[in-house]
């Protein structure tokens, strides 16, 4: 790994995104293990959609319409979610059917099972439980893991390799490196690495 050119494009990102999203930085310093011990139905089901819904869209796209989405989804409370009967009020804020159909199905799912036994079935089974739920896969499964605190680490998407691939190493490695240099948890690492790339293209 080019380790010098890990570092100062790390340093470059670390600088840009505490200086205009410093409350990202400090949302992705706030997520612990206690993160998921004290986790909630409304809080999964928040992030659940979030990712559902980031997954191919610009961030800047799903923040704008993410309050509306929220109320067309019952205020993410689980109850509301599993009497829901259609999805028109969900395709009124953002004309995307599958993703619609994808979390609702999902919540329903967690709905009949109980959210205290999802939770601890996930905590048993971890990350790779999440593809069982409708919208979740190979790559998102760590993003939304992550989000929750389940486990420290990085969402491989293509900010991440192409700043794994400009230091000659692998997405795990790079990110682990910068862990450890800097003190930070995988999770800040990744939302720095990430937001820096989405807006400026770290520098590629």
């Amino acid at each position: 790994m080019k380790q010098n050119a890990a570092i100062q494009m790390f340093e470059s990102a670390k600088a840009y995104c505490e200086a205009e999203h410093a409350d990202e930085v400090d949302w992705a310093n706030s997520i612990t293990p206690e993160t998921f011990k004290n986790l909630r139905a409304k809080r999964f089901l928040s992030e659940y959609c979030w990712v559902v819904y980031a997954s191919g869209f610009k961030v800047s796209t799903i923040e704008a319409i993410f309050p509306n989405l929220k109320s067309a989804f019952k205020e993410f409370e689980l109850e509301g979610l599993a009497k829901m009967k259609s999805i028109k009020p969900v395709l009124a804020v953002f004309n995307n059917e599958r993703k619609a159909s994808s979390f609702l199905e999902g919540s329903k799912a967690i709905a009949k099972e109980g959210f205290s036994a999802f939770k601890k079935r996930l905590q048993n089974a971890g990350t790779d439980m999440l593809e069982e739920l409708p919208g979740i896969g190979p790559i998102t499964k760590f993003h939304l893991a992550k989000n929750i605190g389940l486990a420290d680490e990085a969402k491989p998407d293509v900010w991440l390799v192409r700043a794994a691939d400009a230091c000659a190493t692998s997405v795990e490695e790079l990110v682990a490196f910068l862990s450890d240099k800097y003190g930070m948890s995988r999770h800040a690492v990744d939302v720095i690495l990430w937001r820096y790339g989405a807006d400026k293209g770290l520098g590629l």
